[in-house]
């Protein structure tokens, strides 16, 4: 009869046994591999800061030279954005150039004794192993110490900025930590006073003081033309003028009218004297006497005269003679006289009427009164015209002073605005000089003797990885490429004929199975 199969726990058990170099050298060898890595490998050390992006004159400030306005609106968009351009402009290759520059490239390689890290035998020949392949390696496509030096801060940079937060994590990985420190140090001042230069105009101060000037010349210009015309004119200003011709203006009409008053006045008086005076007479009688009435005895003396050359033209003539027809209607007529007259008449003395007279006196000077109110009146109509003449050509040197003034405003507002902007473009640069900015320094680059890399965890557990994973691997390859038969069962597969005896390595006697 065959023999029973053997089972899993003795199959495993001989692999072991047959592998048992395998199992105790390879894991030995992981071992050391990690234990020399962790003592010899070169140590990796880093630095780190952060920096605190706060609200500045970056945020909010724009250009000078812009005409938009002074301030953008700030919300949680805009500040995210103001922190990426930061981040950008932090890992751009122009600020990593300047840090290259300042420090010089073997610094930044380290190949500056200055920074160089202790010495280790081991390392060092690995070392200049590596270095010798690396060198290999990059003389196929040479770069220069410089693009090197830039492309190694690029990898081993690291900035990070949490979304909605305004703080910029930067850390930076080197062969030692003081030249980690240095190197980061110096990143972040040369981002300082790049993140200023970007944000200001270098030429803006120059332009604006040529601006300036400029004005200042032609707002002089606007302020001598003003004074020109107001020396022309005669008027220091044209609102002062203005009130003054109003003033007198006000003043004339308001003594116009009371003169108006005043006239109509008089002249009523005038007429109300007239009136009494033509019905008062001139003079009155002061005294009366009875006198002969000489003028009827003289005609009674003409007409005895008349009667007696009458009876002379009647003797010689007859009653139908011209002549004595004559002188009888002259008798007639003289007769009518005498009879008409008496023989005494009353003689008065008369003398002028005093009522009549003050009358008069009181006419002549409202009459004067009335011509000193029509003298006055026509003074002030010619005084109102005066006025409204000046009225009028001020009127008409208000438009030119008006567009002089508005010139001068403008100049003038320009000229202020041009100055505002100079000076603002004066602190601008000052605070570059002075590299202030609104980027601080929340935390300095820390001085970390730490190494972060080899990590002796990882390192550890690579070990350990590599000493179960690759004695499995060792073993499995060695049984799956071994053509040797181990047992019947296996001979009876590999062969596909039927096991009848098994030969031991031992020199027992040969067993014999039948069946």
């Amino acid at each position: 009869m065959m023999k029973p199969t053997n089972s899993p726990v003795s199959n495993l058990t001989e692999i072991a046994f047959r592998h048992r170099r395998k199992l105790i050298l390879i894991p030995l060898l992981s071992l050391l591999a990690g234990a020399a890595v962790i003592l010899f490998f070169p140590r990796t050390y880093h630095s780190e800061a952060v920096l605190f992006l706060q609200v500045g004159r970056e945020s909010v400030g724009i250009d000078p030279t812009a005409t938009t306005g002074q301030t953008i609106a700030l919300q949680q968009n805009g500040r995210d954005d103001e922190v990426k351009s930061a981040v950008n402009v932090l890992r751009s290759r122009g600020v990593l150039a300047k840090v290259i520059d300042h420090l010089s490239p073997e610094v930044v390689l380290g190949e500056s004794s200055e920074y160089a890290s202790e010495p280790n035998v081991v390392s060092s020949i690995a070392g200049a192993t590596l270095g010798r392949l690396a060198g290999a390696i990059k003389s196929i496509d040479p770069i220069s110490k410089r693009e090197e030096a830039m492309n190694e801060i690029e990898e081993l940079l690291v900035i990070q900025s949490e979304r909605g937060s305004t703080a910029i994590e930067v850390e930076i990985e080197a062969d030692s930590p003081e030249l980690a420190q240095t190197i980061l140090t110096t990143l972040i001042e040369e981002f300082q006073q790049e993140h200023g230069r970007i944000h200001r105009n270098q030429d803006s101060q120059a332009f604006f003081h040529q601006q300036r000037e400029m004005l200042r010349a032609q707002l002089d210009e606007a302020q001598e033309a003003i004074r020109q015309a107001k020396d022309e004119m005669g008027i220091a200003s044209v609102e002062g003028r203005r009130a003054t011709l109003e003033s007198q203006l006000k003043e004339i009409e308001s003594e116009k009218y009371s003169t108006e008053q005043d006239l109509s006045t008089a002249e009523a008086r005038v007429a109300d004297l007239k009136n009494q005076l033509s019905n008062l007479p001139e003079r009155v009688a002061t005294s009366r006497t009875m006198v002969p009435n000489e003028g009827a005895d003289l005609m009674r003396q003409e007409l005895y005269s008349l009667q007696i050359r009458k009876a002379d033209l009647e003797a010689r003539y007859n009653s139908n003679h011209p002549l004595v027809m004559a002188v009888s209607n002259q008798v007639e007529e003289a007769q009518r006289v005498v009879d008409s007259q008496q023989s005494e008449r009353e003689e008065s003395v008369d003398d002028v009427n005093p009522v009549h007279q003050q009358l008069s006196l009181s006419l002549k000077e409202q009459q004067s009164v009335a011509a000193g109110y029509r003298s006055r009146l026509e003074t002030l109509n010619e005084q109102l015209q005066l006025v409204l003449m000046d009225l009028k050509e001020l009127n008409a040197n208000e438009v030119k002073i008006s567009e002089l003034e508005r010139e001068e405003r403008l100049h003038e507002a320009e000229f202020f605005q041009y100055a505002k902007n100079m000076e603002q473009a004066r602190i601008d640069q000052e605070l570059e000089r002075q590299r202030i900015s609104n980027i601080a320094v929340s935390q300095e680059p820390l001085l970390l003797r730490k190494p972060v890399s080899p990590s002796k965890g990882l390192v550890l557990l690579a070990s350990l990885f590599l000493a179960t994973a690759g004695t499995f691997a060792a073993v499995f390859t060695s049984e799956r490429f071994n053509d040797k038969l181990r047992d019947e069962q296996q001979a009876s597969q590999t062969l596909g004929v039927p096991v009848y005896a098994e030969i031991p390595e031992s020199a027992e006697p040969l067993a014999t199975v039948s069946h």
